[in-house]
């Protein structure tokens, strides 16, 4: 196996007893320790992988001998990896590199899962500013944000602290969160960013640094597998043009006539009844209504989700980000070269409201009277299924699931422990809005089992319900 350049081999690769991989592992460390990454990346886009914020190598057990002695990698025999240490000057050279050669351009057109998670260590990496002591790092896999880690809670709040103190002296009143885990992290959201960005040079060059480095690149104009000269000799447009002069003139109005008489509602009317919009708690969503099918127990079961489409994945999670923190689960599904899509599945549709599901059930009466006799079975049983009725509340986009518990009435949220946090944390915000402090509502919002359950009472839902009539609509259907 040989690498040439210009027609001339400038290295030819021993193959070390027919040992391949071991010669691939020889030649990424002797580059590595050139300072050229380049062979690295090759060989993390097939046996690598980006995990928590590492560069993850796999390697059998009987080649781990070759990483001994390095300093820049660890080792683990159990789990059969080498994790690489961290080093985002040779990352983003990487990155350079590569879009220079045009193989970037590519495998971002591919939609490479592995390049973009590399480009966004390479930016996570490179990304930051100094704040109030503390270098905060930058990340787009879920919405702009900022981060600080810091082992216990206790150093967590007094850097949260230190830091609004800090924003405030620049005008910006926003306190950051704090999200417990392993680590308990510090986190700025992308409005405090950008508005940061305005006041501070460094704030506004580590942003533009991670936007540069996320951002999938297109070439400006397609790629054509012919000689550029045989392509512009070919008389298209002449042909066209003359071709239409020659029509007969007379047919034309009768042509247009006949497009002007054709029913509008046919060709309109699907476009516009497959979409739903609906309220989060940071605006609005609109979504396209898909009916589709899920296995279950063997057997096809009829269904309808709603859908949206992205050509980005960052742009994705952040819109589902925007769901889940709206009470609504949702998944992303990649979708090849199309980009990807973000699902909300039949189950999470039934906890919008009986009038943002009035969509929804346009939509299927309306492939009842215009599918294909299938189309038209699975739309009559979507919609004998679908419970069009009240089974969440919804205060101020946020949705809870209804339920009873010893014969109350409560709302609910089951998940992970820093969604709740924050699903609680913009709940609370909102009934400040709603009731201010005349109420001791905070009394009434309870987590449970490690913080994994959100409960809202039923006093407060009465209380609610007396300011807001929507809500005392949805009390009353339930009850």
């Amino acid at each position: 196996m040989s690498v040439a350049e210009n027609g001339r081999v400038i290295y030819q690769m021993p193959l070390e007893g027919r040992d391949i991989k071991t010669s691939v592992i020889k030649l990424v460390l002797r580059h590595l320790d050139a300072r050229d990454p380049l062979p690295l990346v090759a060989y993390y886009l097939g046996d690598g992988v980006v995990e928590r914020g590492n560069l993850v190598i796999a390697v059998s057990r009987k080649r781990m001998h070759l990483f001994e002695g390095r300093g820049d990698v660890s080792v683990d025999l159990k789990r059969k990896m080498v994790v690489f240490r961290l080093a985002p000057e040779l990352y983003a050279k990487a990155v350079a590199e590569l879009y220079l050669s045009g193989v970037g351009v590519l495998f971002d057109v591919l939609h490479s899962h592995k390049w973009l998670a590399f480009k966004m260590l390479a930016a996570q990496s490179l990304a930051g500013f100094q704040l109030a002591g503390q270098y905060v790092k930058l990340s787009s896999a879920k919405g702009l944000h900022g981060w600080v880690s810091f082992k216990t809670r206790e150093e967590a709040e007094r850097y949260a602290e230190a830091a609004r103190r800090e924003l405030e002296k620049l005008g910006i009143y926003a306190a950051p969160k704090i999200t417990s885990g392993i680590y308990h992290q510090v986190i700025f959201d992308e409005k405090t960013l950008r508005r940061l960005a305005e006041v501070d040079e460094a704030v506004k060059l580590a942003i533009e640094r991670l936007e540069i480095l996320s951002t999938p690149r297109t070439a400006v104009r397609p790629i054509i597998a012919t000689r550029l000269d045989a392509k512009q000799e070919r008389p298209v447009k002449p042909k066209i043009e003359t071709k239409h002069e020659e029509l007969p003139r007379p047919v034309e109005p009768k042509a247009a006539v006949k497009h002007e008489e054709l029913p509008r509602p046919k060709t309109t009317a699907p476009k516009a009844v497959d979409k739903i919009a609906f309220q989060l708690v940071d605006g609005v969503a609109s979504m396209r209504l898909k009916l589709t099918y899920v296995m279950k127990e063997g057997k096809k079961i009829p269904t309808i989700n709603a859908v949206a489409r992205f050509s980005a994945l960052g742009d994705a999670e952040e819109f589902r980000r925007r769901l889940r923190l709206s009470g609504i689960n949702a998944s992303v599904i990649s979708k090849g070269a199309s980009g990807y899509e973000v699902t909300v599945p039949k189950d999470e549709l039934e906890k919008l409201t009986p009038k943002e599901k009035e969509a929804i059930k346009q939509y299927l009466e309306h492939l009842t009277q215009t599918g294909d006799k299938e189309t038209k079975k699975t739309a009559e049983e979507v919609l004998r299924r679908f419970d069009f009725g009240a089974k969440a509340i919804n205060i101020g986009g946020i949705r809870l699931k209804l339920a009873y518990d010893s014969g109350k009435i409560k709302a609910e949220k089951y998940g992970d422990p820093q969604l709740i946090t924050e699903i609680k944390t913009a709940l609370e915000n909102k009934l400040k809005e709603t009731l201010g402090d005349e109420y001791e509502w905070k009394n009434h919002i309870k987590t449970k089992e490690g913080g994994r359950r959100l409960i809202i009472r039923q006093q407060l839902l009465q209380r609610l319900a007396q300011q807001d009539p929507n809500t005392a609509k949805t009390l009353n259907e339930k009850t």
